[in-house]
């Protein structure tokens, strides 16, 4: 007596099981919907790499000051037998080999929220510890990064393309939740015209 029908008061007791199995199947494909575009970030982010493969993102800045994104894989890996010799790695010392990449600022942060339309505040590497971010460019692309996603940006106030005043050499950010990061910054000079440099 007094029970909750939701619709089901009067029905016979097989019918009832088959109107909750409804509901629970209905409920469970919400759930699934709602968690999809999460479920396919984390896969990406766990995939696992090719042999002597490693990707990052270049937001690059071209002549005429539009911000752009490209997918890119670090050149030149050299493989190192590890002592013992049972396994090897593959290895870039960037510093030895970029101009620019041998002074750092290390920065721990969480982004909370979205970044309106900025430049970069010098020429850094953005590794994703955990969380989502994405990132905008003028020319209209756009890209999530999750967690153990990268990306090298040099679209600072110094590029040769900024403008003051307009949106040339800037990019929009916003994490989706808290997003934690840790940010590498150098001295590198920006540069313009040149993607996937590394």
């Amino acid at each position: 007596a007094g029970a909750l029908c939701l619709g089901l008061c009067g029905a016979s007791n097989d019918e009832a099981f088959i109107a909750n199995q409804a509901l629970a199947v209905g409920a469970a494909a919400s759930a699934a919907a709602s968690t999809s575009v999460t479920g396919a970030l984390s896969s990406a982010s766990q995939a696992v790499p090719a042999d002597g493969s490693i990707s990052y993102v270049h937001m690059w800045v071209s002549e005429d000051g539009e911000s752009h994104l490209k997918d890119c894989v670090v050149k030149n890996m050299t493989v190192k037998t590890l002592p013992g010799g049972r396994s090897a790695q593959y290895v870039r010392n960037l510093a030895d080999s970029i101009e620019g990449l041998n002074t750092t600022n290390v920065i721990i942060t969480q982004m909370l929220g979205p970044n309106p339309w900025h430049h970069c505040p010098q020429s850094q590497f953005v590794l994703t510890l955990s969380g989502t971010w994405f990132v905008n460019t003028t020319d209209g692309d756009q890209r999530y990064l999750p967690a153990g996603a990268w990306i090298f940006q040099d679209d600072t106030i110094d590029n040769p393309a900024a403008k003051p005043g307009t949106r040339r050499a800037m990019h929009y950010s916003e994490a989706a939740g808290p997003c934690n990061q840790m940010v590498l910054q150098w001295r590198r000079a920006p540069e313009v015209g040149h993607p996937c440099p590394f």
